[in-house]
């Protein structure tokens, strides 16, 4: 069945995890519409209701809306089995099944680093945000980042002003820009990068899409930067999510008296590896800037990075005792 996976997105109920097991029980998303209903709720414990959707194919119309939308405002799809769906994020738990964005993917994506932070900061946290993230992208590497209003839009803005590729992941649907200020970097990121979502278009505004979206982030970069970011900022679980991937972390110290990098300073204390400039991350990646595959992705150094969850260099954000450090949400 062609677009086998975009249909299976648009059923109410199924996300990646789901998806995954679909998949596993019945070898393709394409043979679980060959599947009865008994056999999908049975297999894979799925609703009655997505079942249903399934076997009626009731999931058509919405299907319809997304391959309308896309071809009119010359979007695009990459599903999980997709030869172009970006290799650096194939490679995660809980990996997404469906990206749709505007713009392209490139090769070398693969070496990208994102920089995150808090949705008002103050100009040392702009400044700061402007600098790494600059001096990042001046060596021709890509910048992941959330185009949320503050810290986000500080990075692309720093990749776009270098001439550098700049990658956007967004917590709503493609057809809903959030924040609406941020229409024309909308557009910039699109002819300069990539603007990606799982979220399907038409998709409810949720907050937990925006938590969600931070695994695609961290996904798809070698590395984390945090540049300024309180004890409740979405920024860390950005971090999180980079560490359970293996990806490295690190952050910027600030003002201690004023409250904003407060959760820079405890992911500092967890082990992230402190910044001060873009220096201090490239420095770290002796073989950023050449035009390398996923092969090599999770080495330093010519040492092999483990690739269990956690056990990379910044495997101390887990604690002690096996505990998993989780920012609050």
């Amino acid at each position: 069945m062609e677009n086998a996976t975009l249909a299976l997105m648009c059923i109410e109920g199924i996300g990646p995890r789901t998806y995954r097991s679909l998949c596993d029980a019945f070898g393709s998303a394409e043979s679980v519409f060959l599947q009865d209903k008994r056999t999908l709720v049975r297999s894979c414990g799925i609703s009655a209701e997505a079942a249903d959707m399934i076997v009626k194919k009731t999931y058509r119309k919405k299907m319809d809306f997304q391959l309308e939308w896309i071809h009119k405002h010359k979007a695009a799809y990459v599903s999980f089995e997709d030869s172009t769906y970006p290799d650096v994020l194939r490679h995660i738990y809980d990996a997404p099944p469906l990206l749709i964005y505007k713009g392209s993917f490139a090769p070398e994506d693969n070496t990208a680093f994102a920089v995150v932070g808090t949705r008002y900061p103050d100009d040392y946290g702009k400044l700061m945000t402007n600098n790494i993230a600059g001096g990042i992208a001046k060596d021709g590497i890509c910048i992941i980042s959330g185009m949320a209003r503050g810290i986000d839009t500080a990075a692309h803005r720093a990749a776009l002003t270098q001439g550098s590729r700049t990658i956007a992941v967004l917590g709503t649907s493609l057809d809903c820009i959030y924040p609406a200020e941020n229409r024309m970097i909308f557009r910039e990121i699109a002819e300069h990068g990539a603007v990606c979502t799982e979220t399907v278009i038409g998709g409810k505004i949720m907050p937990g899409n925006f938590i969600r979206r931070n695994r695609v982030i961290s996904g798809l970069s070698r590395g984390v930067v945090v540049t300024q970011a309180g004890t409740r900022s979405g920024a860390l679980v950005t971090a999180l999510n980079a560490n359970e991937q293996n990806r490295d972390v690190f952050a910027v110290p600030g003002n201690c008296l004023n409250g904003r990098h407060t959760g820079c300073h405890r992911l500092i204390r967890l082990g992230a590896k402190i910044v001060e400039n873009a220096e201090d991350v490239l420095s770290e990646y002796p073989f950023c800037g050449s035009s390398q595959g996923t092969e090599g992705l999770f080495c330093r150094g010519g040492a092999a990075k483990s690739a269990e969850p956690g056990r990379g260099a910044c495997s101390c954000l887990s604690g002690q005792g096996g505990r998993v450090y989780r920012p609050d949400h």
